[in-house]
């Protein structure tokens, strides 16, 4: 069976997310599940284009909260303290209105995961427990160009968030962009995600994740296969499916599809979501990510 990706393009945002995991339906199952973990992005301290909004937070617990009764934690980690930030988007009143905690995954228990150095060494980086111990992941999170990877989505959310930034980890994740590329696959690979949502009601084109500039584009993409709700987006922005090689390893290591004849994908029609996205400014760089050292480590 294809997967189904879910695409809505709408007047508004929290509207955009709630219709687009309705049609979703019974493919997010929550059953026997006891802690979901909600992963937000905040790559920028102050710039909103840059965070996850908190009307899209608030559709999505909304939703869960129909057919899940249980734990439900907020979380991510930010080039420092982590718990400003959640006041400064507006996420306070979430705990009191949903029952939900917000937590900062720079805190707690780690576990050391193996990624790369820029020689493809093995290299020990430390990983959030909180995401670990989580028995269904969700990422939320704006649609976004970015400086290293092409465009930052679902899977590159999760897999950067959880990282303790003290120590330096998510700056050791920079190995060049081959090697960056690699590193967030295998960290998808071992710590998958269960439902991918992508806000794309107003995203962030140019020299994102922090510094681009507003893009209104409409909408929202939701899926239970997170390979095809990247690929789907970033397509629709105007990238190629070889412009991420992250999502390309996913692809061709079984992870998931990225063409759109392979899912099927419900809702609005794609050719009416089209919305090309100045990249950022090191793109043409950016290409570079193909090593035929991976390929080989790979098996590819």
């Amino acid at each position: 069976m294809k997967p189904k990706v879910a695409l809505v393009k709408g007047g508004n945002r929290a509207e955009n997310i709630d219709k687009s995991l309705r049609l979703l339906g019974d493919e997010i199952n929550l059953k026997g599940k006891k802690n979901v973990l909600v992963k937000v992005n905040f790559s920028s301290r102050d710039n909103q284009l840059g965070a996850t909004h908190v009307d899209a937070v608030r559709a999505l617990l909304k939703f869960l909260k129909e057919r899940y009764a249980g734990k439900i934690t907020i979380a991510e980690s930010t080039w420092g303290p982590t718990l400003p930030r959640y006041e400064q988007f507006g996420y306070a009143g979430l705990e009191k209105e949903f029952g939900v905690e917000l937590i900062d995954l720079n805190k707690g228990r780690w576990e050391l995961v193996e990624v790369y150095d820029a020689e493809l060494h093995p290299m020990a980086l430390h990983f959030s427990r909180y995401v670990i111990d989580s028995d269904y992941r969700i990422a939320i999170g704006p649609a976004k160009t970015h400086d290293f990877v092409g465009v930052t989505l679902s899977i590159k959310n999760l897999a950067m968030g959880g990282l303790r930034d003290a120590g330096g980890n998510k700056r050791k994740m920079h190995q060049g962009y081959p090697v960056l590329n690699l590193n967030i696959y295998l960290l998808d690979k071992a710590y998958p995600l269960q439902l991918s949502v992508i806000d794309g009601y107003i995203g962030m084109e140019g020299d994102g994740p922090v510094s681009g500039k507003a893009k209104e584009w409409g909408v929202a993409v939701s899926s239970c296969e997170p390979v095809a709700a990247d690929c789907l987006a970033a397509q629709l922005m105007g990238f190629s499916l070889l412009d991420a090689g992250y999502l390309w390893y996913c692809r061709k290591k079984g992870l998931g599809v990225g063409e759109m004849d392979e899912m099927e994908i419900v809702g609005t029609n794609p050719i009416d979501c089209y919305r090309k996205f100045r990249p950022h400014s090191t793109f043409e760089a950016q290409k570079n990510w193909q090593d035929e050292r991976i390929n080989k480590i790979l098996g590819i």
